[in-house]
């Protein structure tokens, strides 16, 4: 099974995919692909640098996702139609590296397998994935997880969330609003991460 897991940003995609990576499953984490397409020099590098310049970068010509950040959720109309720039680069590249990578699961015979995006749409997850898990999260208690974690205001927060969407149908929808317990609790009682 091809799992999606998907959420906005704060809701706790990240913490159900470690539960279900203790369970067997093999994780594949956009965010964490596309971090690894900004390696120096990589084509995906060398397009968002053409594309945005090279004072995005930090040292040894890393890309600042931070410097970046501020430049794609600005919301003016020039953020706006820079996020766009940056996604018609970003998401073919992390489509095209989970249908490598999914084909390459397969043939290893890995079964369970979860792909974690925020932008469920436009990473392809429809496309991929048999099933779709949607994690839910009050916005303070998610502004208040992100907060922690990123170190981004409100304002900053909110014009993330306000370019991602949830999909309209979801086979497993959990929301986390509590303890790390009691989510690790509502996701097991799906049975989800149990291998067939």
């Amino acid at each position: 099974m091809v799992l999606g897991i998907t959420g906005k940003s704060g809701a706790g995609k990240h913490t159900a995919a470690e539960f279900l990576r203790q369970k067997g499953w093999v994780i594949l984490d956009a965010d964490r692909i596309a971090h690894f397409l900004y390696r120096p020099y990589t084509h995906v590098w060398k397009a968002v640098t053409k594309k945005f310049g090279e004072d995005i970068l930090g040292s040894a010509d890393i890309i600042d996702r931070q410097k970046l950040g501020r430049i794609v959720f600005d919301e003016s109309p020039k953020g706006k139609k820079a996020l766009e720039d940056l996604n018609a680069i970003l998401h073919p590249a992390i489509r095209h590296y989970f249908t490598k990578e999914l084909h390459f699961l397969r043939r290893k015979e890995k079964t369970m397998v979860a792909v974690v995006a925020a932008l469920w749409e436009e990473t392809g997850l429809p496309e991929f994935c048999e099933k779709i898990l949607l994690i839910t999260s009050n916005e303070a208690v998610a502004f208040e997880r992100i907060r922690k974690r990123d170190g981004i205001n409100e304002a900053a927060y909110r014009s993330r969330i306000s370019r991602q969407s949830v999909p309209p149908r979801a086979d497993f929808i959990v929301e986390n609003n509590g303890a790390f317990a009691d989510f690790y609790q509502a996701l097991n009682i799906l049975k989800i991460g149990e291998k067939a």
